[in-house]
């Protein structure tokens, strides 16, 4: 009878801990990595004092308790997959993991209140059952939680790299994410190496002499992930160019070139996933759509073949692999990604563009849940082109000449990242700006010096 009393007593108390404490599905984030709280099945509750904490899978709840003193909290509750959502006791709760039932962080996680219930859900679809202290042993291994994979943070500024980078993330299995990005490059005058050359000098040489060029490019892009350790992507460019130049006669024009770039097809594939650090490959098929004959008139000849760089594609399958490495610590993130470019045979017009070296380097800082600030570095060196387009007159102007090409440029950039998860209707929007100035140009032959780059961008993921 001693032991029914205190039973109830017992019971008593705690019902009412465990049923005014709720999960709000929609319109919370995470404690832990800041994503919204959307299926009641895998959530989870840290509970100390007045302070609540709510997570969207039991992976976070583990993750987030790494670095504190378990004691310290006065409840730790999970949500029971197979009564709705209920809140059980953490510590007491039976986990597991299975791939047949995908948890929001990917670790696959669902607690269950007795043996005998998570018994009949692993028959049905496998697994292996942990009881609490075996659960956070093996989060000791950072593998064992995919939540411990940086690339899979999509909530905070700093999840995502700089606008201006691309291929910078995986997503988790299913993952689905749409962009859209604006780049403005200018350039102005022109360089002989890494020297500015002027326009009397050029007219020893050509008859018409370049004063600048706007580059503006529209890019769509689409990505998905099949696996987790595997995410697909397509990127199509719409391109404008304009160039203003001047004839040795001070005969002022200009001439422009619009339409579709060329497609890029990119496989990115998962390495390494731990807590603070991650590393992918990154492969990219260049598919030559563009149309790389475009025409303009100008006073000295009418639908005249524009040279390369106003041109909107290749011309030629291109293939890129290179690999991004990304650390994070607290709110504190940087990565590196390398990438070479590599041309294969010829374009249909007798040439190709030079196989091109990208170093790219970058540091960003969450100043606040919405705001990340960020500091990058690229170093680009592309080779000179090969062959040449007989229709182009390498006599008229220093970008019709197919020797006045190949550089190395470093650009430095800084940026911001935004994130709208304080807001429900635009949680699952991020956005981002960069603006970039050349810090060093060395090219071959006469070009045009860079001025400046704006990319903005906007990303939506489910």
């Amino acid at each position: 009878m001693k032991q029914l009393i205190v039973f109830i007593s017992l019971s008593l108390m705690g019902w009412p801990a465990l049923t005014q404490h709720k999960i709000n599905v929609r319109g919370e984030q995470c404690s832990e990595c800041n994503m919204f709280i959307k299926d009641p099945l895998f959530a989870s509750i840290a509970i100390a004092g007045d302070e609540q904490y709510q997570f969207d899978a039991i992976e976070c709840l583990v993750n987030f308790l790494r670095e504190k003193d378990e004691a310290t909290f006065d409840q730790l509750l999970v949500a029971n997959y197979i009564q709705g959502g209920e809140l059980i006791e953490a510590r007491s709760a039976i986990y597991l993991k299975s791939k047949g039932i995908a948890s929001p962080m990917g670790a696959y996680l669902s607690a269950y209140r007795t043996r005998s219930e998570a018994q009949s859900i692993q028959q049905e679809k496998g697994g292996v059952l942990y009881d609490w202290r075996g659960l956070k042993e093996l989060f000791k291994d950072s593998r064992f939680g995919l939540l411990d994979h940086p690339t899979h943070h999509h909530s905070s500024p700093g999840s995502y790299a700089p606008v201006g980078v691309m291929g910078d993330h995986l997503h988790h299995r299913g993952g689905f994410m749409v962009s859209l990005r604006y780049m403005d490059m200018q350039m102005e005058g022109n360089l002989a190496g890494g020297e500015t050359i002027s326009d009397q000098r050029i007219f020893q040489d050509y008859g018409v002499a370049p004063q600048a060029m706007t580059m503006r490019m529209y890019m769509l892009g689409v990505m998905f992930a099949p696996s987790d350790n595997l995410t697909l992507m397509i990127m199509q460019n719409f391109v404008e160019n304009s160039m203003d130049l001047q004839s040795t006669m001070a005969m002022s024009f200009s001439t422009e070139s619009a339409g579709l770039g060329d497609t890029r097809v990119s496989v990115l594939y998962g390495l390494i996933a731990k807590e603070k650090m991650s590393l992918h490959v990154n492969s990219t098929v260049n598919i030559p759509s563009a149309n790389i004959e475009r025409r303009d008139d100008t006073p000295m000849v009418e639908d005249m073949k524009l040279p390369y760089p106003m041109q909107l594609g290749t011309g030629t399958i291109d293939l890129s692999v290179g690999t991004t490495y990304k650390v994070t610590h607290g709110k504190l993130h940087a990565g590196f990604q390398p990438m070479g470019t590599f041309r294969t045979g010829e374009n249909g017009q007798g040439y190709r563009f030079g196989h091109q070296l990208d170093l790219n380097g970058w540091v960003s800082y969450d100043v606040a849940s919405w705001l990340g600030v960020s500091g990058r570095v690229l170093s680009t060196t592309l080779g000179k082109i090969a062959g040449q387009d007989d229709e182009l007159n390498p006599m008229m102007a220093p970008p019709a000449n197919h020797l006045n090409s190949g550089f190395t440029r470093v650009r430095s950039f800084l940026g911001a990242n935004f994130s709208f998860g304080h807001q429900p209707v635009l949680r699952d929007f991020k956005a981002g700006i960069e603006y970039g100035l050349p810090i060093y140009q060395d090219v071959k032959g006469v070009q045009m010096s860079e001025s400046s780059v704006i990319t903005a961008g906007i990303r939506y993921s489910i």
